[in-house]
């Protein structure tokens, strides 16, 4: 069975209310399709990404500026694959992330060095920071095939920045996925989210992640309506709409009727109540994503060796 369209449904609220006009009636179906995916977590919205963590660079030497955020390298082979990764040099410097490479010799940082002038330098450059993918709403599970365990999700920069404000802790795998700040490349409007995997990955890996999606707006290019939510539950939350809406001056909308408007609200969360019902079913009988989620977590190592090597730490 053929599944409805965004324009075969606005079509149908125009043939029940003609003095409705089309961008009106175009409106209610978007805002109906918001309001059921913004019910619940669907198992729709759900999809499979990986954060694919390069190898270490740190070929060479780089000269490094205070107040300057050109660095000259000498030796090295930057390139454009490195725009978004981080560079540092010294545990006693911040993480700064490359946001231009002009040339195997030459990139530019996010914001001016901080520390002192400094020539021929060793350096790092990795990447700490992750985007996420353009449809992305919310993590479901971080994992790590090669430990069996998930990445810690509630992690704040706050308590990274108590315990481990170096950056110091250097373990295999990285234990939690933690909010930072949003994408650097103007071309991604809106910016998109970045977290901070730590500890920081340095060796070529990979992260395989579950998440919920915010699908597109109907309005948008190439949007359809998702398989498993029917043109009917649309309808009726439009058509809601279309029965409080009372008209314009000199053209009274004749389907204003607010107990038409009630028997439509009513009819369309009964039909939600079983699209919920049916989605129930949906994600119970998908056991990958109860295997996952059942993973155990990876430990949080909060007072390690390096953070007491680093630190004055009291017995």
């Amino acid at each position: 069975m053929a599944l409805d369209t965004y324009g075969e449904l606005h079509n149908k609220v125009l043939l029940r209310a003609p003095a409705v006009s089309s961008l009106l009636a175009r409106d209610w179906i978007s805002h109906a399709f918001r309001q059921v995916y913004e019910k619940r977590a669907w198992s729709w919205l759900m999809k499979a990404g990986q954060f694919l963590m390069p190898a270490l660079e740190n070929a060479g030497t780089v000269d490094l500026t205070r107040g300057s955020d050109i660095v000259a390298g000498t030796g090295t082979a930057f390139d454009a694959s490195m725009v978004g990764r981080s560079l540092t040099s010294g545990l006693q410097n911040p993480v700064y992330t490359i946001i231009a490479v002009a040339d195997p010799v030459t990139l530019t940082l996010d914001q001016p060095w901080g520390g002192s002038t400094s020539l021929a330098q060793r350096y790092e450059i990795f990447l700490a920071y992750v985007t996420v993918p353009s449809d992305f709403h919310q993590f479901i599970s971080v994992w790590d095939p090669r430990f069996n365990w998930q990445l810690n999700l509630d992690v704040t920069q706050e308590e990274l920045n108590r315990y481990d404000a170096q950056r110091a802790n250097q373990a295999s795998s990285s234990y939690a996925v933690v909010n930072y700040s949003y994408s650097l490349d103007p071309s991604i409007v809106p910016p998109l989210p970045r977290y901070e995997l730590w500890p920081h990955q340095k060796q070529e890996y990979v992260y395989p992640f579950l998440y919920e999606t915010r699908p597109p707006d109907l309005e948008d290019a190439g949007a359809s309506l998702p398989r498993y939510i029917r043109g009917d539950v649309l309808l009726e939350l439009a058509l809601a709409e279309a029965a409080r809406w009372p008209g314009t001056e000199g053209k009274n909308n004749k389907y204003n009727n607010m107990k038409l408007a009630d028997y439509h609200e009513a009819k369309a969360q009964m039909m939600v109540a079983e699209l919920e019902r049916q989605d129930d079913n949906v994600y119970e009988d998908d056991i990958s994503y109860q295997t996952v989620i059942n993973m155990p977590y990876a430990p949080l190592p909060w007072v390690d060796a390096n953070w007491m090597q680093s630190h004055d730490w009291a017995t």
